[in-house]
């Protein structure tokens, strides 16, 4: 069975668990593996099982098949794991088997903290694509209600007549359109790209896509509003 690096790197850190936990009861370093592979039931036991039974058909030493498990692994904090534990054995067994144990706690609060700072990040990640969305959607809304800065300032000089005819002549939206959807292309852009998001070029289409849907319906409902206010 083939495995991903990381599947991989989480059953050799198991196998080396039960290896570790028979060292410290003492028994020697041929004993201690054949125990850990018979302790073992996941996918990689069969590898495990021909790896130990080179060393007991006495084709290899247990340093020459001690590479074996080199192989099984691309990790290299796996490969130097295993260096050392090759070292602390020709010295003493029980004692490499304490090392090891606290070899692997440290590595396992090490992607303890290594996968809280992902779900963090991810969170962040995902309120910042919530602002940037919202952030479309308000640039639509003002886009909507520029000619009301055009109203206003009729009014300020007692040109109510021309008014209605002139709120909806379409060369009034276009500067800021095109002004705020180019700022909220970049921004959704910019965005997608920080937060490592997966293709930005389509979070930044459907953010202009919104950015225009709002601008349809802010434009929809001032309108409705202002022939009201007109009656």
């Amino acid at each position: 069975m083939k495995l991903e690096t990381q599947d991989m790197f989480q059953e050799i850190l198991m196998f080396l668990t039960f290896f570790s936990e028979a060292l410290k009861k003492g028994n020697n370093p041929e004993n201690s593996l054949k125990t850990a592979v018979i302790n073992y039931s996941g996918p990689i036991k069969n590898q495990l099982i021909h790896i130990v039974n080179k060393i007991f058909g006495s084709q290899y030493s247990l340093k020459e098949a001690w590479n074996f498990f080199d192989e099984l692994t691309e990790s290299v904090q796996i490969k130097r794991l295993l260096w050392l534990v090759e070292k602390a054995l020709t010295k003493n067994a029980q004692e490499a088997g304490k090392m090891l144990e606290r070899a692997i706690w440290e590595i396992r609060e090490n992607q303890q903290l290594v996968e809280e700072r992902k779900n963090q990040l991810k969170a962040q990640s995902f309120k910042i694509k919530i602002l940037s969305v919202a952030s479309s959607a308000i640039l639509g809304l003002i886009s909507s209600l520029t000619p009301l800065f055009s109203i206003s300032s009729q009014l300020l000089q007692y040109q109510i007549t021309p008014i209605i005819s002139s709120y909806f002549e379409i060369g009034i939206y276009w500067p800021t359109l095109i002004t705020l959807g180019i700022i909220s292309i970049m921004t959704s852009y910019s965005t997608a790209k920080i937060s490592e998001t997966k293709h930005p070029s389509i979070y930044a289409l459907a953010s202009i896509l919104l950015f225009i849907l709002v601008f349809i319906l802010g434009l929809l409902i001032t309108n409705i509003f202002a022939q009201k206010g007109f009656q």
